[in-house]
C-alpha cells in the first residue's frame, strides 16, 4: 500500500486533540497571568483557538454521512465557548497592539533616510507619535487581560472539566484523516458560500469570471469571514500525518489566513492612524496604500485557493 494510502487511513482521535488542546490552554493562561509579554499573550490567544476550532469540529463529527457517536455535551461546549470568547478578545486586544506597534517600528522611514521637514519626515513623527499612544493602550489592555483571567480562571477550569467528563468515553473514538478533511471543508464551505452569495448570476459567465466578480464585491464582514473561517479549518486539520489530503489542505489554509491576516492588520492600522491624527495625515494615506495593496494580495490567494478547498 503507498504511504500516502496508509497515512490517510490512520485513525486520529480528535477529542484526544482536544484535551491536548485544554492542557495547553491551562498552561498558556498561568502564564499570561504572570507575564502578559508578547510571546506569552500571543501562544493564549492562538491556543484559545485551537480549542475552539475542535469544539466547532465536535459539533461536525456528529454529522455527515458517517457520524461519530457522541455523548451529549452541547450545553457543557457551550459553556466553555463563552468563557474562552471573553478571554480570546481580552488577549486579542494586547496582541493586536503587539502587532501593530511592531508593523509601525518596521515600516517607518528612519529619521536619517530622510530630510527635515519632508514627506518622509512628517510619516516618521506622526508614526512615533501614534507608536507611543498605541503602546500606552498596550499597557492598560494588558491590565485589563490579567484582570479577565483571574476572573475567569476557575469557572472556565470548571467549564472544562464538566465538558472533558461528558466526552470521556468517547475519547478513543476515531475517524481518518480523510473524513477529517470533510468536515473541514464543509464547514468552511458553509461559511465561504454564505459570504460569495449572490442574487442574480450572470449568464455566458465561466466560474473563474464568476469568482473575481464576487471577490471584488465582498466586504470587510464577508472578507473577515473568511479568514476566520481559514484559520479555524487549519487548526482542525492541522494534526493529520504529513503526506495526506488533509495536511496539505492545513498549509492552503494557512495560506489564507496568513494573507487575510495581513490585510487585517493594516486596516486596523490605516484606522487606528486616521482617528488618531486624521484622514488627511500622511500616516493615513501611507497606511491606505499598504492595506489596498494587502487586500489585492488576499483576492489573489482567495481566487487561487477558493477553488481547491470549496470543491
Amino acid at each position: 500500500m503507498p504511504v500516502a494510502t496508509r497515512t490517510n487511513a490512520i485513525r486520529l482521535q480528535p477529542l484526544r486533540a482536544l484535551k491536548e488542546h485544554i492542557v495547553a490552554l491551562d498552561a498558556a493562561m498561568l502564564v499570561a497571568i504572570t507575564s502578559t509579554e508578547v510571546g506569552a499573550v500571543h501562544k493564549l490567544r492562538t491556543t484559545t483557538r485551537r480549542v475552539q476550532s475542535h469544539l466547532e469540529l465536535l459539533e461536525l463529527l456528529g454529522h455527515g454521512d458517517h457520524p461519530m457517536r457522541l455523548p451529549e455535551h452541547h450545553s457543557q461546549a457551550r459553556a466553555v465557548t463563552q468563557r474562552l470568547r471573553r478571554i480570546r478578545r481580552a488577549a486579542g486586544a494586547v496582541r493586536d497592539l503587539d502587532v501593530q506597534t511592531s508593523m509601525i517600528a518596521l515600516d517607518a522611514p528612519q529619521k536619517a533616510a530622510v530630510h527635515n521637514g519632508s514627506t518622509g519626515d512628517v510619516v516618521r513623527k506622526q508614526a512615533k507619535k501614534l507608536r507611543k499612544h498605541l503602546e500606552a493602550q498596550r499597557d492598560d489592555e494588558a491590565k485589563k487581560l490579567v484582570a479577565v483571567l483571574k476572573d475567569e480562571e476557575q469557572d472556565l477550569a470548571a467549564s472544562l472539566r464538566d465538558l472533558e467528563q461528558m466526552i470521556k468515553p468517547a475519547n478513543r473514538r476515531g475517524i481518518t484523516s480523510a473524513a477529517l478533511l470533510e468536515h473541514a471543508e464543509e464547514f468552511f464551505a458553509t461559511h465561504v458560500k454564505s459570504a460569495l452569495r449572490e442574487r442574480r448570476p450572470r449568464k455566458n459567465e465561466d466560474a473563474h469570471e464568476r469568482l473575481q466578480r464576487r471577490l471584488e464585491r465582498l466586504d470587510e464582514d464577508a472578507l473577515h469571514t473568511i479568514r476566520k473561517a481559514a484559520k479555524l479549518c487549519r487548526y482542525m486539520v492541522e494534526t493529520a500525518p504529513e503526506g495526506t489530503p488533509a495536511r496539505e489542505a492545513a498549509a492552503q489554509f494557512e495560506a489564507v489566513q496568513e494573507a487575510g491576516g495581513h490585510w487585517h492588520d493594516w486596516l486596523l492600522l490605516q484606522q487606528l492612524a486616521t482617528d488618531f491624527h486624521g484622514r488627511n495625515a500622511e500616516l493615513a494615506h501611507r497606511y491606505e496604500t499598504h492595506t489596498n495593496a494587502a487586500l489585492a494580495d488576499y483576492r489573489l490567494r482567495l481566487s487561487e485557493l477558493l477553488p481547491k478547498l470549496t470543491a
